[in-house]
């Protein structure tokens, strides 16, 4: 102990080690949790990240706010250890700085209905804040050793800072030429903190932060010209159906966390009722990233894809989006409206539904509805806005619904539900159940009684015949995987829980099954397939499900997971069909590529300046 202190005295080295075998031990604690590999590399590259951080740190004389600095350097990382461990076991996914920002701006209500506690057991974490608490205690007399005395040298500091900026620069050179991509690409943050672990993600995404804020300024002109290299005016090509329901009404109905295992005939007749007059999809796979609404929603309108931030509904809310469906579908003489029941400022919608070209935006705030902490009912909103989104006009309509009452978590019982509930008890199917699957069927039953009140008004308006209807879920039931694993059939197969409900009803149509492999990306080209509306192709990353022959375009939801008509992968892993090393680096490459692409579009506001349609600027209604 007093050679320890001796060299305290002399040196911050003891307050270095000190304080990164605490961080490291939270790394450590998730690694284990989640089953990450621990390389030789991995750790070097972190210790690095540790050392760069506490090196500044270091030039703090004052060994009070030296301490005062290492106590919020490590409640900092805490607090990322905790929103990790959580986030990774509902949507392996982790923290990122714009999230953090984001917990300012009405985004994190539902980040706060899950218990962030969940992530270990009781006894783990009496373990971990013993652990914590016990080392900021020893941390507090590490740093008391160190004398009190204003020195007028700070060459040791410098050669602290000269080591760890080195090593910082060196230590990737040790990385595996396999995963030297992953590296370069804080994005796919589950594959990222699986091969780096999350204290160099931290480090790495806050830099990646600041790059990005300056991108655009920096480097529009050059991205613009790089996109007009690759883009042409090539128009998409057109199925046998395009145009068949030109002038058509449409409907599209994003239903949040729906499942085909929480409908049934019996209690939820009405999604049946459609799908009976319906084509239905059974390969239809989520595109969203980390099963994240917003994804979905932007993928689904615009066929366009960002991975680069996680508030890019935020950062890049008051882009130009002349080629989003609700802009294309205007300058064919439609109206264009949304409809949520959750608050207008949720993942910015209020911007962003203007922005891509909706003409209001009513959600919760314009309901009659009394708010408490369960979710709003979809059946009040269906029948409040009933006749916005259906309205009787001259021209045709295009509304947009975002339903919210089947969002998890499930595990506990809601009032505004209990009606449903107690047709459940009743039924002897239900009898041996768990509250998670009650909960969801419960709300989808919900749901399915809005979905009724829009049909009957369609009928009763005389408009379903002049109507198409699109329905589909947004992302899996993560709030339950447990439960969605259980209730799907052939859930051991890769992505089969990843596989949502996709109807779309088309007047003329007979209804059928459908298997071609589709997503969110399909869904506007598909629309306008239809309705007849040409469009460049490519600007959108799907097509129409309806072409004869279509193109083998991977359903990306990031730049590690994707799959194809031949194969699929997850976190770079071949898990279906075969790839050969060479044609897996081709694959990866072009999945880059494609990413890059749109990236490029939404960093540079392209269309605001390179703009291929004809756009009027379009603002929310005020109510």
């Amino acid at each position: 102990m007093n050679r320890l202190k001796k060299i305290a005295q002399n040196s911050h080295i003891i307050e270095f080690l000190f304080v990164a075998f605490i961080v490291f031990t939270f790394d450590l604690i998730f690694i284990l949790r989640y089953g990450f590999d621990i390389t030789f590399t991995h750790m070097l590259i972190a210790f690095f990240n540790i050392l760069i951080v506490l090196s500044v740190l270091s030039f703090i004389n004052s060994n009070k706010k030296r301490y005062i600095a290492y106590f919020v350097y490590i409640l900092v990382m805490f607090t990322f250890f905790v929103t990790d461990s959580t986030l990774y076991k509902f949507k392996q996914d982790v923290t990122s700085i714009a999230m953090l920002l984001e917990s300012g701006k009405n985004t994190m209500k539902i980040g706060l209905k899950y218990n962030p506690l969940s992530a270990y057991n009781l006894l783990i974490w009496i373990i971990i804040f013993a652990f914590v608490f016990v080392s900021i205690k020893a941390l507090y007399k590490v740093v008391k050793w160190q004398p009190e005395v204003k020195k007028k040298g700070r060459m040791r500091q410098f050669i602290y800072l000269g080591v760890s900026i080195l090593g910082l620069a060196l230590s990737p050179k040790l990385i595996n030429p396999n995963d030297a991509l992953t590296f370069d690409t804080t994005a796919d943050k589950g594959l990222f903190v699986q091969k780096f672990g999350s204290i160099t993600y931290h480090m790495r995404d806050i830099v990646n932060f600041t790059t990005n804020a300056f991108k655009p300024v920096i480097y529009r002109d050059d991205f613009i010209d790089l996109i007009n290299d690759r883009v042409t005016d090539e128009l998409a090509l057109e199925s046998p159906y395009f145009g068949l329901l030109e002038g058509k009404n449409l409907i599209m109905i994003m239903c949040e966390t729906c499942e085909d295992y929480a409908f049934s005939e019996s209690h939820t007749p009405n999604y049946y009722r459609l799908k009976s007059q319906s084509i239905s999809f059974n390969y239809f796979y989520t595109a969203a990233k980390t099963d994240y609404t917003y994804d979905s929603e932007f993928k689904s309108l615009t066929s366009m894809m960002y991975f680069e931030s996680d508030n890019y509904m935020y950062s890049r809310g008051d882009n130009v989006y002349p080629t989003a469906l609700p802009h294309m579908l205007r300058r064919e003489g439609y109206t264009a409206h949304s409809f949520h029941n959750f608050y207008k400022t949720f993942f910015n919608r209020d911007q962003m539904h203007a922005s891509i070209g909706f003409e209001s935006f009513r959600a919760i705030e314009d309901l009659d509805v009394e708010i408490t902490d369960d979710w709003v009912l979809d059946s009040i909103m269906f029948d409040q806005f009933k006749d916005d989104i259906a309205p009787i006009q001259d021209t045709p309509f295009f509304s947009f619904i975002i339903t919210v009452t089947p969002h998890g978590p499930h595990n506990k019982l809601r009032e505004n539900l209990e009606p449903y509930y107690d047709i459940l008890n009743q039924d002897p199917l239900y009898a041996d159940e768990s509250l998670e699957y009650k909960t969801i069927t419960a709300a989808q039953m919900d749901f399915d009684k809005g979905l009724g009140l829009l049909l009957d008004d369609l009928e009763l308006k005389g408009l379903m015949d002049d109507t198409v209807i699109v329905l589909y879920s947004d992302h899996k039931n993560y709030s339950s995987l447990y439960l969605t694993h259980e209730k799907t059939l052939n859930s051991e197969t890769p992505y089969e829980v990843d596989r949502l409900p996709f109807l779309i009803y088309a007047p003329g149509f007979e209804a059928s099954e459908n298997d071609i492999i589709t997503s969110h990306y399909d869904i506007a080209p598909t629309v306008m397939d239809l309705l007849g509306v040409n469009y460049y192709k490519d600007f959108y990353h799907g097509q129409s499900v309806f072409l004869e022959e279509r193109l083998d375009k991977p359903i990306i939801t990031s730049h590690s997971n994707w799959i194809t008509m031949t194969h699929m992968v997850q976190f770079d892993q071949v898990v279906s069909g075969e790839l050969s090393d060479e044609e897996f680096i081709e694959m990866k490459l072009k999945i880059y590529d494609t990413i890059d692409l749109y990236e490029m579009i939404l960093f540079s506001d392209y269309f605001a300046y390179e703009n291929p349609y004809y756009y009027v600027p379009t603002l929310i209604e005020e109510e």
